[in-house]
């Protein structure tokens, strides 16, 4: 072991500080000045160092905290960017361990300190309502939905003289907020829906196409030439049928009463009448080839 490395643990011991890794590193190099409010450059990196340590959510939880609680303005703003970024991509690891009641007793002060500055307080109000949003139906996640309720709480037993402040600080009764998310949220959905169904359209008639254009690029099928020798049993046999049939017609619709009963609703006629077109449909295609083979 170097002897840099005996001083760092030295100075670490000697401060009572507990070791930290590139992840404290990031999230001081990412509330810095040089980066802007909405600035994400850089936190994807912070969200890989995060995944790949067994200590990364703790590190990270408490490394956002300390910028919550002793930061100036732009690094309380930042950390909040940091913290609702790292939430959505960080996994369920990270989302069910971050917020422990330290971080969370940081996010209650930092909205019931009258102290705050007014932008802080209102990105604050937006990502615990991204937060309630996100997880309200999840049980795992019970303590993360429920802070935006418990911040305007705390937040307006210390102004309840200013109401007015509250709302415009973005932590006071905020039921337009949640709608117009839920709105968005809605017609997000439904964006996503519209372009499904146009897609599995296109998809389909893109098959029907290929479909048409694979049968018609088929050769056709040369029609087998009639040969009436062979044919004349089958003909014999299906004239005959066809004779049969129209016979037990003529008998069945000469038993009906016509005074009592309409020939359309007598059973056997009808039955009749259905063999007499089923018989009749041989005949007439040995009908049509034989006038195509006189044609």
């Amino acid at each position: 072991m170097s002897a840099l490395q005996l001083a760092k643990q030295a100075y670490s011991a000697l401060n009572r500080e507990k070791p930290h890794s590139s992840i404290t590193e990031w999230v001081e190099i990412l509330t810095s000045p040089s980066y802007e409010d909405e600035a994400y450059d850089g936190i994807p990196e912070l969200v890989d160092a995060i995944s790949i340590q067994a200590t990364g959510p703790a590190e990270a939880s408490r490394a956002i905290r300390k910028k919550i609680k002793h930061g100036n303005a732009h690094q309380q703003y930042r950390a909040l960017v940091i913290l609702k970024a790292t939430v959505e991509n960080g996994g369920h690891n990270f989302q069910t361990s971050f917020a422990d009641h330290q971080l969370t007793d940081a996010l209650k002060n930092l909205a019931a300190d009258p102290g705050t500055d007014p932008k802080v307080k209102k990105k604050l109000a937006s990502v615990l309502a991204a937060w309630h949003l996100q997880f309200k139906d999840d049980p795992s996640m019970t303590l993360v939905a429920n802070l935006y309720k418990q911040c305007k709480i705390a937040h307006t037993h210390r102004v309840t003289s200013d109401r007015q402040n509250i709302i415009n600080a973005g932590l006071g009764p905020d039921t337009e907020y949640l709608e117009r998310k839920r709105k968005e949220e809605e017609a997000r959905k439904k964006r996503e829906e519209e372009k499904r169904k146009a897609k599995e359209e296109k998809e389909r008639r893109k098959r029907e196409e290929e479909e048409r254009k694979r049968k018609a690029s088929q050769p056709k099928t040369k029609r087998k030439p009639f040969n009436f020798e062979q044919e004349k049993p089958q003909i014999l046999t299906a004239i005959a049928n066809a004779s049969q049939a129209a016979n037990n017609l003529v008998n069945a619709m000469t038993l009906v009463n016509t005074e009592k009963e309409r020939l359309e609703d007598n059973e056997r006629v009808q039955e009749c009448l259905a063999k007499v077109k089923q018989a009749r449909k041989p005949i007439v295609r040995y009908i049509q080839v034989r006038f195509l083979l006189n044609s």
